[in-house]
C-alpha cells in the first residue's frame, strides 16, 4: 500500500509540472507561428524599415489659399496653407474669444494664418493623412510716429528725425478638427521697436518693418537695415506705373546688423514681405511717386 501511495504521489507531481509548463509551451508555439508568418510576409520591423523611405513615399501637399487681402477699410490678410488648415480657420473664426480678439484690432494691420496641420500625401496611392490638431496664428501690427497713430503713408521728409514705434501682438489658437472646437489660446508678450526715423531708411526689426508704408520720389535709393537678432529678407514685386512692367525683387538673406539697398527709379508701387516671417505679418509697401 505504501509503495502504491508513493507511485501515486510521484504521478500527481509529474502531472502538476506538466500542467504548469503546458501554457508556456502554447505561448512559445503561438509566438513562433506569428513570427514565422510575419517573416514570410516580410512584415517584421527589420524587413519593413528597409523598404521605408519617408522622402520618396510621402510628400507635403501644398495648397496655399489666400482667403482675404487688405482693402481700404479693412487691412486684413488671411490665408491657409492647405484645405484642412482652412477648415480649422472656419472653426476658430466662430469661437467667441477669437471673435473678440479679431474685433479688437480695428485700424491695425491684421494677419491671420492657418499654419497647421500639415497634410502628407502618399506618393504611391495618393492617400492623405494629417493630425487632428490645427493652429491659427493671429498677428496684429500697428505703428506710431511721435506718439500719433501712423496709418496714412507719408514721405521720408515728413518722417525724418521723428520717433517711430512699431508694435506687434501675437495669439496662437489651437483647434480640435475632429470635435470642431477651439482647445486653447496662447498670447505672446507685445513686441515694441522704437527708433529715430531716418531719410530713405527702413528698420528691419523683430518681425516688423518700420516705417511699414512710406512714399518716396523716383530715383530714391532705400536702405533696409536688420537691427534684430534674426535673419530677414525682402521679397516682392515692383510694379512700374508707366510701363506696366513687374520686376521681381529678392534681397536674399539679410543677417543681423547687415543692410540691403534698392534703387526705385520709376513711379510705381513695391509691395514686399519677409518670407521667413510672413505668418507674423512682416510686410511693407513703398509708393514711388
Amino acid at each position: 500500500m505504501e509503495d502504491k501511495k508513493i507511485i501515486s504521489d510521484k504521478s500527481e507531481s509529474k502531472n502538476s509540472k506538466v500542467k504548469e509548463v503546458f501554457p508556456l509551451v502554447i505561448i512559445v508555439a503561438i509566438t513562433l507561428t506569428i513570427g514565422g508568418i510575419m517573416f514570410w510576409a516580410k512584415l517584421t520591423p527589420e524587413q519593413t524599415i528597409t523598404n521605408f523611405n519617408a522622402m520618396s513615399d510621402t510628400s507635403l501637399k501644398n495648397d496655399l489659399r489666400v482667403l482675404k487681402t487688405p482693402t481700404a477699410g479693412d487691412n486684413s490678410f488671411v490665408y491657409a496653407i492647405n484645405q484642412v488648415a482652412a477648415r480649422g480657420l472656419d472653426i476658430a473664426q466662430n469661437d467667441t474669444t477669437v471673435k473678440q480678439i479679431i474685433g479688437g484690432q480695428k485700424g491695425r494691420a491684421l494677419t491671420i494664418a492657418a499654419v497647421q496641420p500639415a497634410v502628407l500625401q502618399d506618393n504611391k496611392n495618393g492617400k492623405v493623412s494629417y493630425s487632428p490638431v490645427g493652429q491659427i496664428i493671429i498677428t496684429s501690427n500697428w505703428q506710431y510716429v511721435d506718439g500719433k497713430f501712423y496709418s496714412n503713408p507719408a514721405n521720408f521728409n515728413a518722417l525724418g528725425n521723428k520717433t517711430g514705434e512699431s508694435h506687434q501682438h501675437i495669439w496662437n489658437v489651437f483647434i480640435d478638427l475632429d470635435r470642431r472646437t477651439v482647445t486653447g489660446i496662447t498670447e505672446e508678450p507685445e513686441r515694441v521697436m522704437k527708433e529715430t526715423l531716418e531719410p530713405n531708411f527702413v528698420f528691419t526689426g523683430m518681425n516688423m518693418f518700420m516705417p511699414d508704408t512710406v512714399k518716396v520720389k523716383p530715383g530714391s535709393v532705400l536702405t533696409w537695415f536688420n537691427n534684430s537678432n534674426l535673419p530677414h529678407n525682402i521679397v516682392g514685386i515692383y510694379k512700374k506705373s508707366a510701363s506696366g512692367t513687374e520686376i521681381p525683387v529678392d534681397s536674399g538673406i539679410i543677417q543681423p546688423n547687415e543692410s540691403w539697398r534698392y534703387n526705385f527709379n520709376d513711379n510705381g508701387i513695391f509691395e514686399y514681405s519677409c518670407t521667413i516671417h510672413s505668418t507674423d505679418g512682416m510686410k511693407g509697401t513703398i509708393i514711388v511717386s
